[in-house]
């Protein structure tokens, strides 16, 4: 009994000492490794740009779901992009998630669940301490790339794995 008191206090206590920033979008603060990573995913995807829109930390409602997103990819026709929504009903194509140290990968596996149950298509989990990206489909098994070109075929992206983590 002791330790599950313990155990709740901690819980209360790490829910205290949580950004605004944490708490509103449910994931870590992030660091500048972070920062970096999601900055080159974003330019390695830079040459899609005619086909698709690169949308970062974007609110998204889906169905019963807020989730935010790293990096969201839609359909360069998919909306009105002069229309400036607080939330996205719309699903995206691909969502990118990029893994902090505090997050687990179970952790990630249910919010990329949570994508595919609304009609995401591609989930990517960015894991910067193994320097890869795991590449998950609804219907599929996960592919981890950690060299050569990450291909979702899904998509129709591919893109140097080392462009990722330069």
């Amino acid at each position: 009994m002791d330790t599950m008191i313990a155990a709740q206090a901690a819980s209360v206590h790490d829910v205290e000492e949580m950004t605004d920033y944490e708490l509103e979008r449910g994931k870590p603060m992030p660091s500048k490794v972070h920062a970096a990573t999601q900055t080159n995913v974003i330019d390695a995807l830079l040459r899609y740009k005619k086909k698709y829109r690169r949308l970062t930390e974007i609110s998204l409602r889906l169905g019963k779901e807020k989730l935010v997103p790293d990096i969201a990819l839609y359909s360069i026709d998919a909306s009105d992009w002069h229309e400036n929504e607080a939330e996205m009903s719309l699903p995206p194509l691909l969502c990118v998630e990029i893994v902090s140290p505090s997050q687990s990968i179970d952790e990630m596996k249910e919010k990329a669940d949570k994508y595919f149950a609304a009609g995401v298509r591609s989930v990517w989990l960015v894991l910067p301490a193994l320097a890869g990206v795991m590449l998950l489909h609804a219907t599929s098994k996960p592919q981890f790339f950690s060299e050569g070109d990450l291909v979702d075929s899904e998509l129709g992206i591919t893109i140097p794995v080392e462009e990722v983590f330069e």
